[in-house]
């Protein structure tokens, strides 16, 4: 007999408990400047798949309202739509094969959802609709014609969807709605000097301009909860034995390079490289304008998901 507990849901596929296919680590700190608020909020649900970050704005406890509002939307959307379909299994939710759920139609629905209830609910806790939040948000399903995964995934604002490959770079699967896609966007500078000045270090590797588009990437141009209904960017790839994938806020992306990203995310054991990535983003944060130029104290969150072999 297996070792293995296992469940048997409406597909009739036999999931082994502790045997599921990806193991996610998450780790989420509060900025140092005050550390009894957290305005990052996550979801990890392992056994359906799906994670999610989202990094609030506004003033005082409005961000931290924001941000909590959309996840915890999010979780209940789709907790709902698998209840729906799994009646019965409550608590037991596992993949779904890729042909029985359409993620590219229900993740932007449930994100929509969000974004009410941040205008609406949210405005109402916080006392002021100045509020608003980032989301990155990662779901999959088995694709069994390929003994593999699909990753679909979602994001709003400038929280990041990264995916690691054992025999390839670090690759960023999404683009911030921010400065630096604006003037691409209106050909003011091209792909390569965006990422050229994202991932600066010191000042003497900018021009004047260039530092300036540095020192303000971090402006977003949309957000759940913002001003008008955002454009829900989503899109999907294929994910296989080893694979990593990283969502993250903005506290590790604006702090560590992607080099040091990638580093990490390839040396780091699988339980613990969200934390890693944390605690080295806070080392870079504390560290004096002089030695680097990204150094950012802010609210640091990370998931880590790594496809099991």
């Amino acid at each position: 007999m297996s070792p293995y507990r296992t469940s048997r849901h409406n597909s009739g596929i036999i999931v082994p408990y502790e045997r599921l296919p990806f193991t996610f680590a998450h780790y989420s700190v509060a900025c140092e400047r005050h550390p009894q608020r957290n305005e990052d909020s996550i979801i990890v649900e392992k056994r359906s798949g799906m994670a999610a970050v989202f990094d609030g704005v506004g003033g005082s406890a409005a961000g931290e309202i924001a941000s909590q509002t959309a996840a915890r939307a999010t979780l209940l959307d789709w907790k709902r739509a698998f209840y729906q379909r799994h009646q019965g299994f409550k608590g037991r939710m596992f993949l779904e094969e890729c042909s029985k759920v359409d993620l590219c139609e229900l993740l932007p629905q449930i994100l929509k959802e969000a974004d009410e209830l941040v205008r609406s609910e949210g405005a109402q806790r916080a006392g002021t609709d100045d509020l608003a939040t980032t989301v990155a948000l990662a779901a999959f399903c088995q694709t069994p014609e390929t003994n593999g995964y699909k990753m679909v995934y979602a994001h709003v604002g400038d929280s990041r969807v990264y995916l690691l490959r054992e025999q390839e770079p670090l690759k960023r699967l999404t683009t911030d709605d921010g400065l630096l896609g604006r003037l691409v966007e209106n050909q003011m500078v091209n792909d390569e000097d965006a990422r050229r000045i994202d991932q600066a270090m010191h000042a003497d590797q900018l021009s004047d301009a260039e530092f300036s588009y540095f020192r303000l990437r971090g402006g977003i141009t949309q957000a759940l909860g913002g001003p008008v209904p955002p454009t829900i960017h989503i899109d999907q790839v294929s994910i296989f034995p080893g694979d990593r994938v990283l969502l993250c806020t903005d506290g590790i992306h604006d702090n560590l390079i992607e080099d040091e990203i990638e580093e990490i995310l390839r040396k780091g054991p699988r339980t613990s490289v969200a934390r890693l990535l944390v605690e080295h983003s806070i080392l870079r944060s504390r560290q004096e304008r002089y030695v680097t130029v990204r150094a950012k104290p802010d609210d640091m969150s990370a998931i880590v998901i790594t496809c099991r072999f």
